[in-house]
């Protein structure tokens, strides 16, 4: 004789919903939890990204630098008699702190034509314009007004120069000093992570 089939109770219907309701609240919350984790790594990427394109960027303008020959007088004399930076790189700082650095380079692979960069920090900001292109004198001031954001959230911009015998200088040079044999660029950037420093040296 077959015994009648009994189906599940009320209560234990209701203690599976329960169980199941929560195991999908904790998959839920571990998809959300990959997903958030995977786009902050892609913002931190994106941000380390902009920052080493930032380095690589003032280390071309300084290795494409005009020749010093050139430089004697020739483009465009030094807003400063400054020993201690070639004459293609003149640098000076403000009464508020800021900085600014300007690079006299060549452009493009024949070596015929120069242009005048300018990188500085406006606030939190670091900046950088360039100068029209020309094989005339003398060279176009850059614009700041068409300068192109380099990075946000800065907290340190700064540049200094190798003095033979002496270590790193701050700039301006001041005074009779030897010839710098080197930039270092050092950057310092704020973000979701905190602080994150960034630092190229680039030989003359």
């Amino acid at each position: 004789m077959k015994r009648p089939a009994h189906g599940f109770t009320l209560i234990e219907v209701m203690i599976a919903i329960t169980i199941m309701g929560v195991l999908a609240l904790i998959c839920w919350r571990a998809i959300d939890s990959v997903a958030s984790s995977n786009q902050r790594l892609r913002q931190a990427d994106a941000e380390t990204t902009h920052a080493l394109r930032a380095l690589q960027q003032f280390q071309r303008d300084v290795e494409m630098r005009a020749d010093d020959a050139l430089m004697n007088g020739a483009v465009r004399p030094a807003d400063q008699p400054q020993r201690l930076l070639p004459p293609s790189l003149t640098s000076e700082r403000h009464p508020d702190g800021s900085f600014a650095l300007e690079i006299t380079r060549s452009v493009g692979s024949d070596g015929l034509r120069w242009q005048r960069v300018r990188w500085w920090r406006q606030g939190d900001t670091v900046w950088r314009a360039s100068g029209a292109a020309t094989d005339r004198y003398p060279l176009p001031a850059p614009e700041p007004s068409k300068g192109i954001v380099v990075a946000r959230a800065v907290q340190r911009f700064e540049v200094r120069a190798w003095q033979p015998g002496a270590g790193w200088a701050s700039l301006p040079g001041e005074g009779d000093v030897f010839p710098a044999t080197g930039l270092e660029l050092r950057l310092e950037l704020r973000d979701g992570r905190g602080a994150l420093s960034y630092r190229r040296v680039v030989g003359f």
